[in-house]
């Protein structure tokens, strides 16, 4: 008798931990995640402890969104004393490193005035000894650049710390925030002690696309699963149809949802900014593309910043096994928050990682993919960051993600270089946090602060926004990015609403498009993207 075949089911969600926390690069990356650590991460676990049942209130309050609070029941304080007392004895390396960066520059900024930096080596706090450089940049502003490769092989890598928890997803609600509350373990989910390099997870998600006995997938999880009666509910045996890459005439334009579309041409799949959801047991009315519903192989994911609506380890990691390349966005390497993506992905277990300078570019059947300026959007700090126009034929879409027109020469030159850009993709997030939101741990702590309140990690407003498709040469406007679904809440928050300043702005913008004859849509949900002629 043939022994039955499962796959993993659709409301199976597989979430990347460090630690308990939910992995993104300010918990991944070796020196963010240092000073993140410090910074924000163990302060914030005990602010909980002094008033959890604020916390937990405060969390599930849609009004204070995007604000520092834990949303953990009171009743498991325990566990997050508990779970804070390992952080602080596994990671204490990694406090350290932050504390002496902190300290140290500190001291740099007083001190470095112009004179010669080498005296100040034999100064240097040990943690940080071998793992910078001290540098000027050209009108003797002094710094530490980080050696980031060195610490993605030293201790301060933490991938022991790395585990995936594997479990049903009842409704886009129930998932917590990514940013500020840990994954405290739940009855009925596994916890799989592996690190995100593993070639086991490339096994685990092949579950996606071919089913295997439940012994396979035994041997596969090894000590994480302990009876099949915790096994089964993750998996089913109802069967399933994933399809190759569309190879029909034209090009194929699917919306994911948020920041994610899927191009497919000449038999070529192409995925941007990857943030795919699984399907919950419950599910609303809006139209959701989910992993069975991506072609059997993605030639390229092309990512344009580290923000986590729009890089995302979960999606990476459980496509990783269908992605031939990864294309990121190139870092100066200058600050310590301008970290690597590249290395980034490396890291993450991808073996072909791209990182092309603006107005490089890669050739696809008849047609290429090219990297271009993104101006703006992350309060004037140096991070890593890229738009991308893709050419198919004699078409040019360019996602421009949370670009802002602050200068319109870049455009103006991006047209003479490239040509018209006939379809763009932009949102009209104008509000924006603070340029230090989830990145205190880079600055100072004593700096004078009045000066920063202005500076936001914002797009374009509607002004804004017409005059780079003016520029660009741009007949069709996708308004897209904007907070719109519901399985993007445990990254961003609640959806936004009418009466919010980004979707006024964003019908403003759409109105004043269409008046001057574009075809303009906002987009939100799934859903085929028409290029009318």
């Amino acid at each position: 008798m043939t022994a039955p075949l499962f796959r993993l089911a659709d409301a199976t969600l597989v979430e990347p931990l460090v630690q308990d926390f939910q992995a993104w690069w300010m918990t991944v990356a070796p020196m963010p995640a240092s000073l993140h650590l410090q910074a924000y991460l163990v302060p914030l676990l005990k602010a909980y402890l002094q008033t959890p049942d604020f916390h937990a209130k405060a969390a599930k309050d849609p009004a204070l969104s995007g604000s520092s609070f834990v949303g953990v029941a009171p009743e498991r304080a325990d566990e997050v004393r508990a779970l804070l007392q390992r952080i602080t004895a596994a990671q204490e390396d990694r406090l350290q490193l932050a504390e002496s960066f902190d300290e140290f520059q500190t001291q740099l900024l007083a001190e470095a005035k112009g004179q010669s930096l080498e005296p100040l080596y034999a100064r240097l706090p040990e943690p940080l000894k071998g793992l910078v450089e001290l540098v000027y940049d050209y009108v003797n502003r002094p710094s530490m650049r980080v050696h980031e490769g060195l610490l993605y092989r030293g201790r301060h890598h933490k991938t022991e710390l790395q585990s995936l928890r594997i479990r049903r997803l009842k409704a886009d609600a129930e998932r917590d925030s990514l940013l500020t509350t840990p994954r405290l373990r739940e009855a009925g989910q596994l916890d799989w002690k592996v690190p995100f390099h593993d070639a086991r997870l490339d096994k685990l998600f092949s579950l996606d696309l071919e089913p295997r006995p439940l012994e396979w997938i035994r041997d596969v999880l090894g000590d994480a699963v302990t009876s099949d009666a915790e096994l089964l509910p993750l998996l089913t045996e109802a069967p399933q149809t994933v399809s190759d890459t569309w190879n029909g005439p034209g090009a194929r334009v699917r919306y994911v949802g948020h920041a994610c579309v899927l191009v497919e041409w000449k038999g070529t799949s192409i995925l941007i900014d990857a943030v795919v959801p699984v399907r919950p047991e419950k599910v609303g009315p809006l139209e959701r593309m989910s992993f069975a519903d991506l072609p059997r192989r993605i030639d390229y994911v092309l990512i344009t910043h580290s923000h986590p609506d729009h890089l995302d380890i979960e999606t990476l990691l459980r496509l990783r096994h269908r992605i031939g390349t990864l294309m990121v966005p190139r870092s100066s390497g200058a600050l310590a928050g301008d970290y690597s993506p590249r290395l980034l992905g490396k890291a993450l277990g991808f073996r072909d990682v791209l990182e092309p300078y603006f107005y490089e570019s890669l050739p696809l059947p008849d047609g290429e993919i090219i990297a271009a300026p993104f101006m703006g959007e992350h309060g004037d700090v140096a991070h890593a960051k890229t738009a991308w126009i893709l050419r198919v034929g004699e078409e040019r879409m360019f996602f421009a993600a949370d670009s802002m027109c602050v200068d319109e020469t870049t455009y103006r030159d991006l047209r003479r270089t490239v040509g018209d850009l006939h379809t763009v993709f932009m949102n009209t997030e104008i509000e924006g946090a603070p340029h230090t939101w989830m990145m205190e741990g880079f600055f100072p702590k004593k700096r004078d602060r009045k000066l920063e309140k202005n500076r936001r990690c914002r797009g374009s407003n509607s002004t804004e926004g017409l005059r780079l498709l003016e520029l660009v040469g741009a007949r069709r406007l996708f308004n897209y990015a904007m907070g719109l679904e519901p399985w993007m809440e445990h990254i961003i928050g609640p959806a936004a609403t009418p009466e919010t300043p980004r979707m006024k702005e964003s019908d403003l913008l759409l109105a004043t498009a269409r008046e001057r004859g574009l075809q303009a849509e906002r987009l939100q949900g799934a859903q085929q993207v028409h290029l009318k002629p």
